[in-house]
């Protein structure tokens, strides 16, 4: 049996939205109900493979937009324990959707990587049908195509990927064509970052569908996928769930609700 090696998984909670209209956020939810809205994440794992950024954020010019409040910029924590965004070499993107893909030029040296479902869907035919443009923005894919002609992004192209030993880039889509999720050996086993295959746990808790998607039918398969693949809620991070936030514990004092440590088992209420 090979050794894997273990990696470091952090979470930076860059925005948040304290509410949000069930109708927004449940397939068939009431759009009068206000419950408690989503916070956004990036990334970052660091390993002997060095270090890897998930997701890059939306820009801070979309601050506001749909009750989002922007926080900090992900580049400037990073700064603070340690990682130059301007010198980070390796950026994976689970999808293209406006609060993941923005902020690229904040790592000028990196190579980016993207699942070729994802790029074809948004550069092809399906951005001809309004609904799937909703989440979607021009700019960012103005800046993955710059990116492709700078010879900076690449693609996956399998259901399952290595990106190094102990880290797996899996193929689930549903809530977008090219959704992925990423799955990590820790040093308290494998962990899965869901990304927005899972938004909240009571998607995966009650198979309650999420009100965005680009295929019903493959975004509950992706619950599922989830949470077989994390073994457990406790080792399954959602992408948005603010749960995260209450669960895993700030990195110091000085970073708290604000850089999450992933690699401690979550205290779950």
């Amino acid at each position: 049996m090979i050794d894997l090696p273990t990696h470091e998984v952090y979470a930076i909670r860059y925005a948040t939205q304290p509410q949000r209209p069930e109708g927004s956020t449940f397939l068939g939810g009431d759009p009068k109900k206000m419950i408690r809205g989503l916070d956004f994440f990036t990334y970052v794992i660091k390993g002997p493979e060095g270090t890897f950024i998930v997701d890059t954020g939306f820009n801070a010019d979309l601050s506001g937009d749909g009750g989002r409040n922007f926080l900090c910029e992900p580049s400037e924590v990073m700064n603070k324990f340690g990682i130059d965004s301007k010198t980070v070499k390796k950026v994976l993107l689970t999808h293209a959707h406006f609060d993941h893909v923005g902020n690229l030029d904040h790592y000028p040296q990196a190579e980016f990587a993207i699942h070729v479902e994802e790029m074809n869907s948004i550069t092809g035919p399906d951005i001809t049908y309004t609904p799937f443009r909703v989440a979607y923005h021009k700019r960012d894919t103005q800046k993955l195509v710059d990116l492709l002609y700078e010879e900076r992004l690449s693609f996956f192209t399998e259901t399952v990927n290595e990106v190094a030993p102990g880290i797996e880039f899996h193929l689930v889509g549903g809530h977008s064509r090219g959704q992925m999720i990423l799955r990590i050996h820790t040093k308290r086993g494998w962990i899965v970052l869901a990304s927005d295959a899972v938004h909240l746990y009571e998607e995966v808790e009650t198979e309650r569908p999420f009100s965005i998607f680009h295929d019903l039918q493959k975004m509950i398969a992706g619950y599922r996928t989830s949470l077989q693949l994390a073994g457990g809620t406790n080792r399954l991070i959602s992408g948005h769930d603010p749960k995260v936030t209450d669960w895993y514990p700030a990195i110091s004092n000085e970073f708290e609700g604000q850089v999450l440590d992933l690699n401690i088992h979550p205290q779950m209420n």
